[in-house]
């Protein structure tokens, strides 16, 4: 599932800015994230601020 966010804060504490991405398994666990740079297929805007654990 892909979802975008403003912004994703990353374990260590580090706020990177986005617009982001975020893809995840069916569990819910983090696969990879990158910065949104087009509209993408399939990608549900949620807004916010993603807290990576």
């Amino acid at each position: 599932m892909k979802r975008a966010y403003h912004d994703i804060l990353l374990p260590d504490g580090t706020l990177q800015k986005g617009p982001i991405v975020v893809e995840t398994d069916k569990f819910g666990r983090i696969i990879n994230w990158h910065k949104l740079e087009k509209e993408e297929p399939f990608t549900e805007w949620i807004g916010g601020t993603y807290k990576a654990t």
